[in-house]
C-alpha cells in the first residue's frame, strides 16, 4: 500500500512537470556482508541529493538466540544537515559479534536494519527495514561476560540518549585538536557564564575583595579573582572527570541538606562582617606563622577555598557542553584531553568573574561614607545568596519570607521612612529613600505571599489576584507529573502508557536549572498545550541516592536538568533527549520536532 501510495504521488508529479523522485528502494540501497573477523559490515547506499537521519538508523536483532550477542555497534560521525544530524554520504556500520558462554559450532543469526531520509528535492520517506540473515561461527567469537554486556550496553544507551548538540561536542574531543578544542570549551565557558549558574559567585568574589578595604589595588585585586577563578575551575574538573569516569556525580553528594545549611551559615557570617560586626581575618597565631612566606598570602589561600566549594555548591549545572565532555571521558577513558577540556570550559565562565573582580579594585571608592554603603550592599547581596542557596531544602512559601525579611530590613536601612527636605528632590537621600519605598513595598508582598502559601516570588499576591487562575493551572500542570526514583516506577508507568508519549524530567531541588525549566518554559502556554499530548514523569534525583544513581546511569543521565522522551511503544526516543535550560520557543520547536 504505501509503495502504491508513493508510485501514485511520483505519477502525478511527473504529469504535472514536477522533480521526478526515486522509489525507496533506488533511494536507499543495504547491503551487510560477515568479514573473516566474524563482524557484520552494513552499508546504505545513498542515491544522489539523498540523506539519512542519524537518529532514525539502527540495528536490531531480528531473531537473534542467545548464543550470540551484540558487543558493539560502530556508527560513523554524522554532520548537520537542515538543522539535523544527518548522513548525506552513504554510512558504514560495524557489528562486533560476541557468543555467551562456550558455546561452538554455527548459529544462523538474522538483524533488523532500520533507516529513515529524505531527498533534496523535498521528499521525505516512511521509515524502512531490511532483514539480513547470516550463519556465525561460533569458535571465531570471542566470550562476552555478563559485566562486559552490560557495561556495553550502558555504554551505548549513553551514547544513544544523547542530543546532538552534546553529541557533536563529544565527537569534537573525539577529533578535533587539542588547541580547536580548549578554544571551542573556552567559548563554550563564555556562554555559560550568563547562566544562573554563576550569577550567584559574582557577590561572593566582589564581597571578598570589597573586604579588603582601601588597601586593595586593581593589581591584588586581579590576583584575588584569577585565584578565585582558578581554583573554581579545579573543582569543576576533578568533579567532570570522576562524573565521567566512574559516574560519582561528587558535585551533587556536595547538595545534601546539611552542606547547603552550613554554607549558608558561612555566607551570613561573612555578610555581618560586612556591616562591621566584626573584623573578619584569620586568627593571629596562623597570621604569624604566614609572615615567613608574606601575611598577604592568606588572603589568598581563603579565596581558593571559597571558589574552590563555591563551583560544587553555589553552582552545580549540568549543559550540554559539559555532559559533551563527560560522555567522552565515560567512554574513552581519556581523563587528560577531557580534563583539559572542563579546565578550558571553567576558566571561560569564569572570564566575566575576572572583569568583575578588577573592576571592584580599580573602582573600589576611597575610605569614608560611599564605602560602608559599598560594603553593605555587598552583605545584603551575601544574605541573598544564603537565602538562594538554603531555598533548596526549605519549603517555598518559606523562601519569600526570607526574602521579605531581608528586603524589609534593607528598606529601613536606605530610609525609606526618614523625613527628606521636600525643596530637593532629586538629592542622593531622596533617590535613596524612593528606591528603599519600592524594595519595602515589595518586600511587604513577598511577605503577604509567603503567610498565605504563595509559591512565585514574581507574583507573591497570587491569592489575591485576578491572575491567580492562571497560577493555578500552572500548580495543575505541575502536579500532572508522576514522581518517581527509582527504575521500577518509571518501568511500571511506561508498560502502563502504552499507546501514549512518555516525557522524563531528570529533576533535583538544588538544581537552579530545573525550577527555571518550571517557572519559565513549563508554563508556558503553547508548551503546556504540547506537552499535554505526553505522559509527564518526574525523575526525582535530589536524595541522589542508589536508586536514584541507578535510574540516572541507565539512561545516561550524569545530573539534571535532562529531558528524555519515549514513544508510544514504550521505546526511547533515540538522539532526542534535552540537556540543560531551554526557552519555551526552542523547546516548543523540539516537540513539535519529535
Amino acid at each position: 500500500m504505501r509503495t502504491l501510495s508513493l508510485l501514485l504521488l511520483m505519477s502525478a508529479m511527473l504529469f504535472a512537470g514536477l522533480p521526478k523522485f526515486l522509489m525507496p528502494d533506488e533511494a536507499f540501497k543495504p547491503s551487510a556482508t560477515l568479514n573473516d573477523k566474524q563482524q557484520i559490515e552494513i552499508d546504505i547506499e545513498l542515491a544522489k541529493d539523498i540523506y539519512l537521519y542519524s537518529n532514525k538508523v539502527h540495528v536490531r536483532d531480528s531473531d537473534l538466540e542467545d548464543a550470540v550477542v551484540f558487543a558493539e555497534v560502530k556508527k560513523p560521525v554524522s554532520v548537520e544537515h537542515h538543522e539535523e544530524q544527518t548522513y548525506i554520504e552513504s554510512p558504514k556500520i560495524i557489528v562486533d559479534l560476541a557468543k555467551k558462554g562456550e558455546a561452538s559450532g554455527s548459529q544462523e543469526i538474522s538483524i533488523e536494519v532500520g533507516y529513515q531520509g529524505c531527498s533534496e528535492q523535498g521528499l521525505c520517506y516512511e521509515p524502512l527495514t531490511k532483514t539480513f540473515s547470516f550463519e556465525i561461527d561460533l569458535d571465531k567469537l570471542a566470550s562476552a561476560s555478563g559485566e562486559k554486556e552490560s557495561a556495553q550496553a550502558t555504554q551505548e544507551q549513553v551514547a544513544e540518549t544523547l542530543n546532538s548538540e552534546s553529541d557533536t561536542i563529544a565527537q569534537t574531543l573525539k577529533e578535533g585538536s587539542i588547541g580547536l578544542i580548549i578554544l571551542s570549551f573556552l567559548g563554550f565557558g563564555l556562554l555559560l557564564a550568563m547562566t544562573p549558574c554563576v550569577f550567584p559567585m559574582i557577590p561572593i568574589l566582589s564581597s571578598v575583595i570589597v573586604a579588603q578595604g582601601e588597601n586593595i589595588t586593581t593589581r591584588k585585586a586581579f590576583t584575588m579573582s584569577l585565584v578565585y577563578v582558578l581554583a573554581m575551575s579545579v573543582a569543576y574538573t576533578i568533579a567532570g572527570v570522576l562524573a565521567g569516569m566512574f559516574g560519582a556525580n561528587l558535585q551533587a553528594a556536595f547538595q545534601t541538606p546539611w552542606v547547603i545549611v552550613v554554607f549558608s551559615l558561612i555566607f551570613v557570617a561573612l555578610s555581618l562582617s560586612m556591616f562591621d560586626y566584626y573584623e573578619l581575618q584569620m586568627p593571629q597565631f596562623i597570621q604569624s606563622r604566614l609572615n615567613n612566606v608574606g601575611q598577604k598570602q592568606g588572603g589568598y589561600y581563603g579565596v581558593a577555598l571559597m571558589g574552590f566549594f563555591s563551583a560544587l555548591i553555589v553552582g552545580p549545572c549540568v549543559a550540554a557542553p559539559l555532559a559533551g565532555a563527560l560522555i567522552y571521558i565515560g567512554q574513552t577513558g581519556d581523563a587528560l584531553l577531557g580534563g583539559i577540556a572542563l579546565f578550558a570550559l571553567s576558566m571561560g565562565m569564569g572570564v566575566p568573574l575576572l572583569l568583575i573582580g578588577v573592576s571592584a579594585g580599580k573602582f573600589m571608592p576611597k575610605p569614608g561614607a560611599w564605602m560602608d554603603a559599598v560594603k553593605s550592599i555587598f552583605g545584603v547581596m551575601l544574605i541573598g545568596v544564603a537565602i538562594w542557596m538554603i531555598s533548596r531544602v526549605i519549603p517555598e512559601s518559606v523562601t519569600m519570607l526570607l526574602w521579605s525579611f531581608l528586603l524589609i530590613a534593607t528598606a529601613v536601612n536606605m530610609g525609606a521612612f526618614e523625613s527628606v527636605k521636600s525643596e530637593c528632590p532629586r538629592c542622593p537621600k531622596s533617590i535613596t529613600k524612593s528606591i528603599g519605598i519600592v524594595i519595602f513595598l515589595y518586600g511587604t508582598a513577598l511577605f503577604l505571599g509567603g503567610i498565605t502559601g504563595a509559591k512565585d516570588p514574581l507574583n507573591p499576591l497570587e491569592k489575591f489576584t485576578a491572575t491567580s487562575q492562571v497560577l493555578s493551572a500552572q500548580v495543575v500542570q505541575e502536579k500532572s507529573f508522576k514522581t518517581i526514583t527509582s527504575i521500577s516506577e518509571l518501568d511500571a508507568i511506561i508498560a502502563a502508557s502504552k499507546g501514549q508519549k512518555v516525557l522524563l524530567d531528570f529533576y533535583a531541588d538544588w538544581c537552579v536549572a530545573c525550577k527555571e525549566l518550571e517557572h519559565n518554559t513549563f508554563s508556558d502556554a503553547d508548551v503546556k498545550a504540547k506537552m499535554s499530548e505526553f505522559v509527564l514523569v518526574k525523575a526525582d534525583v535530589t536524595a541522589n541516592g542508589d536508586q536514584e544513581k541507578a535510574l540516572s546511569k541507565k539512561y545516561g543521565v550524569f545530573g539534571p536538568p535532562a529531558i528524555l522522551f519515549f514513544d508510544e511503544s514504550g521505546a526511547l526516543i533515540k538522539g532526542r533527549t534535552v540537556i540543560g535550560y531551554k526557552d519555551p520557543k526552542p523547546f516548543l520547536d523540539h516537540l513539535n520536532n519529535l
